[in-house]
C-alpha cells in the first residue's frame, strides 16, 4: 500500500494553518500601520505645540525661565526652530524610527501602484 502525499486531514490543517497565519499578518500589518499613524499624530502634535510655544517665553521642553520676563522690544523676533532634539516625546518611543520608515515605505508603495495604474480617461 503506497502513500501518494499527506492525509487529507494534514492537508485540511496545513491549509487551516495558513489561513490563520495570513490573518495574522494582515493584522499585524493593520496594528503596524495604525502605530504608525498614532506616532506621526504625536510628531504632529509635538511639533505645533513646540512651535506655538517657542515665543510665549517657555514650554515643557525649554522650561520656563524667560516666562516672567518682559518681551524682548526689538519687533523682528527671530522664529525659533524646532530641533530633533527637542523633540522628547515623539523620540521616546523604541518604535518610532521603524513606524516613520514603515510608513514612508507605504507612501512610496501608494505612489508607485497609483503611477501604474492606466487612466480612466
Amino acid at each position: 500500500m503506497s502513500n501518494s502525499g499527506p492525509p487529507a486531514d494534514a492537508k485540511q490543517a496545513q491549509a487551516a494553518a495558513l489561513q490563520e497565519l495570513e490573518a495574522a499578518q494582515r493584522r499585524k500589518r493593520a496594528v503596524d500601520t495604525s502605530l504608525a499613524n498614532l506616532e506621526h499624530s504625536i510628531y504632529a502634535f509635538e511639533g505645533s505645540y513646540l512651535d506655538e510655544t517657542a515665543a510665549s517665553g517657555g514650554n515643557i521642553i525649554k522650561g520656563f525661565d524667560n516666562y516672567l520676563k518682559p518681551p524682548p522690544t526689538n519687533v523682528n523676533k527671530k522664529r525659533l526652530e524646532v530641533t530633533e532634539t527637542d523633540r522628547l516625546f515623539s523620540t521616546s518611543s523604541g518604535t518610532y524610527q521603524q513606524s516613520i520608515a514603515a510608513k514612508q515605505q507605504h507612501e512610496a508603495e501608494v505612489l508607485a501602484y497609483v503611477s501604474k495604474r492606466p487612466s480612466s480617461k
